[in-house]
């Protein structure tokens, strides 16, 4: 990434700036944020019902030929269990079983009831109602699509604002989880290789080689003995190694939101992301204030205390208070509005060597960010848009490593007068 959009994409990229794209989005076109009617309809709820009393699915269509096969969800085996021990023994030996609603159901679920949770949704800790809105969504849209085969119309609705995803090992949506995971790798081994590399620049304090994929060894020493910082060594490498961590976190509890999503992952996902953002924010004003001389470092202190201010404010307001997330959203658009103003000014000013990594990196990222606008459905039930847009901001990743690369030249390199400050 280039230094315009360090901050930017790094505060904003992956986790944050796809963030910031999605929220602009939200704002100019707030009709995307509305829930869909998937989990409102009538025989998604009778479904519900019916399955929280007797723990089975069961659709109340008036045609019988176009109801789907009973499902008992394996969540629910308990509950399943204890209904089949208040049915008597002669009605639980027949064919038919009569359950606690009046609906007529098979016995074929009473053997099921015996078994135990599978291992996946416990560990993923799935609940018998978590599990009924599962089977009920693809209950309907099975009947959806028989509808469709009959001559009807089919549509797949949003239900509690997702698209419907197989699940798969108890993971609900398991293309994003990837995608998440290969992010969190892709930084670490990008972040691993610039450590090591300035690394052993300070060790020979000699000149560097170029940069290459994430995945090769350093080869070569980057910094210079001769730093306009006057000692040889990085003087952002805190910096990056920090905001190569918080990329980290955030992808890795991405990864665990789109294993599961509860209130308590939600939270943690959002967490991750401000807490990214806002430090893109602080990344940004720090590489472009830092230098010798007091005044600049006092500056940089002051935006430090500044954001984790504000973090810390917005942060209890939203946990103590109000999980508001038109907030969150206005927020995280202004903090990244800010970042990308400052990237892009100090960009344009300082003629940055290695700009046009940026260039390139800012454009990718917008193109991908369009797999957010058309947000389809997901194909074969796993890879939906923004599980496509995650596996696009894999390849970035190293893009944006080989603009730090190419600015710790840049800041250690001797002072040229000619060129203005960087």
């Amino acid at each position: 990434m280039s230094l315009p959009h360090a901050s930017l994409r790094l505060g904003i990229f992956q986790k944050g700036w796809g963030y910031v794209a999605t929220l602009l989005l939200a704002v100019v076109f707030p009709r995307c944020l509305l829930a869909s009617s998937g989990d409102r309809a009538w025989g998604f709820q009778a479904c519900l019902q019916h399955c929280r009393t007797t723990g089975c699915t069961f659709l109340v269509y008036s045609s019988s030929s176009q109801q789907p096969s009973l499902t008992c969800p394996d969540a629910c085996s308990r509950m399943v269990q204890r209904l089949a021990d208040h049915i008597p023994r002669n009605v639980r030996e027949g064919s038919i079983s009569e359950g606690v609603d009046g609906v007529s159901r098979s016995t074929g679920a009473q053997g099921a009831a015996s078994q135990p949770v599978p291992l996946p949704l416990r560990i993923f800790r799935w609940s018998c109602e978590d599990d009924c809105k599962y089977h009920c969504m693809w209950a309907v849209e099975a009947w959806k699509s028989s509808a469709k085969t009959n001559g009807g119309r089919s549509l797949i609705e949003k239900y509690y604002g997702k698209w419907p995803f197989v699940r798969v090992l108890g993971m609900q949506e398991l293309a994003s989880v990837l995608a998440s995971l290969a992010n969190l790798v892709a930084h670490a081994l990008c972040l691993h290789r610039l450590r090591a590399e300035v690394h052993v620049s300070l060790q020979l304090g000699s000149h560097p080689g170029g940069s290459g994929s994430c995945d090769r060894k350093p080869s070569a020493p980057i910094i210079p003995t001769n730093s306009s910082y006057g000692r040889s060594s990085y003087p952002f490498l805190w910096l990056w190694t920090t905001y190569g961590i918080l990329h980290m976190n955030a992808w890795f509890w991405s990864a665990v939101f789109h294993s599961r999503d509860t209130p308590w992952t939600e939270r943690l996902d959002y967490i991750s992301a401000i807490s990214l953002i806002a430090f893109g924010l602080f990344a940004a004003v720090v590489r472009i204030v830092w230098g010798p001389g007091h005044r600049r470092r006092l500056l940089a202190a002051a935006t430090a205390v500044a954001i984790a201010a504000g973090l810390a404010a917005h942060l209890y307001y939203m946990l103590n208070i109000k999980f508001d997330y038109g907030w969150n959203m206005r927020v995280c658009v202004a903090v990244g509005v800010s970042t990308a103003g400052l990237w892009l000014s100090w960009c344009a000013w300082t003629r940055h060597p290695a700009r046009w990594r940026m260039y390139a990196f800012l454009l990718l990222v917008h193109l991908s960010m369009q797999l957010e606008v058309l947000d389809f459905p997901p194909l074969g039930g796993l890879l939906d848009a923004h599980a496509a847009w995650h596996v696009a901001t894999v390849a970035l990743t190293p893009l944006f490593y080989s603009w730090l690369h190419a600015d710790v030249l840049v800041a250690a390199a001797p002072t040229d007068p000619k060129r203005k400050d960087t």
